[in-house]
């Protein structure tokens, strides 16, 4: 324990603390000491003399507890920054991962597509969790008609009120992929699905048993979601449309055959900001 109660003294106890069970340790103790005290996290570095209040102390030592166990930020917290915008996430969802903010960049190009409606397009996203997706999509693409799903009334509930937050309208439908979805035509259908196989150690390591396992696998494969949501899709995609699918970064192949295999064309992977395989998107 520090022996001072500042700002700087106490962000320096915190972040050896947690720097054995995260990689971010300094930003980590920045975000939690900020949420304590109600302030930006450039408050800290511009007082890092202030002493904080005893409440202020009881506050974030607990959540300094809490992500030892270790439970993600985001949960602690109750919001992640994803796309430059703030999304309440809860236990019930998973966290918003930078990584997939290239799906909302792919989907914004996709929509200047000569096959795309520029009116009025159709947007499906399937496996919604936060509704970050679908939110910064509509976002930068107020013109697009969207509809998200999730097998999770928890997940909807958070997603609805994400949406409520931004003032941006989504038609929300509790589905398990496209079971619950009215025979109509998309443009696009979007999904980040669980793809970590069932018997991957990674599973049990950092923050990932702290999040939804239905969100993070879907069997023994990892295949078993985007091969479902391949095999459906093409009774729900308008002539030229486009599916647009995140992976894992050693499943561009898997991922690819299985689309050359319901017959989709132009099949295209891109990487990350890791430069790992992220997204495969194709058309038929």
């Amino acid at each position: 324990m520090p022996m001072t109660d500042s700002i700087q003294q106490q962000l320096e106890w915190a972040t050896k603390s947690l720097y054995s069970i995260s990689c971010s340790a300094g930003l980590d103790s920045e975000v939690l000491l900020a949420h304590c005290l109600q302030k930006d996290r450039s408050y800290l570095l511009t007082w890092p003399e202030r002493e904080l209040t005893p409440q202020q102390l009881s506050c974030f030592h607990a959540l300094v507890r809490r992500r030892l166990q270790p439970q993600p930020v985001a949960y602690l917290v109750g919001h992640r920054e994803f796309y430059s915008m703030q999304f309440t996430t809860t236990s019930a969802t998973l966290v918003p991962r930078p990584e997939t903010e290239l799906l909302v960049d792919t989907l914004l190009e996709l929509l200047a597509h000569p096959a795309i409606d520029k009116m009025s397009p159709k947007v499906l996203e399937l496996g919604t969790g936060t509704g970050a997706i679908a939110l910064a999509l509509k976002q930068h693409a107020p013109h697009v008609d969207i509809v998200a799903t999730d097998i999770s009334p928890s997940a909807l509930e958070v997603a609805a009120g994400n949406a409520l937050d931004h003032q941006l309208k989504i038609s929300f439908i509790e589905s398990s992929w496209f079971q619950r979805i009215a025979p109509e035509r998309f443009d696009i259908i979007a999904s980040n699905p669980p793809y970590i196989a069932a018997s991957d150690p990674y599973l049990s390591q950092g923050d990932l048993p702290a999040e939804p396992i239905q969100a993070l696998s879907s069997g023994e494969t990892g295949l078993e979601a985007l091969a479902e949501i391949i095999d459906g899709s093409s009774a729900y995609l308008k002539p030229g449309g486009w599916i647009v699918l995140e992976h894992g970064y050693d499943q561009e192949a898997a991922v690819s055959g299985l689309l050359a295999e319901s017959g989709f064309q132009q099949i295209t992977t891109l990487r990350d900001f890791n430069d790992q395989p992220r997204l495969t998107l194709a058309t038929k």
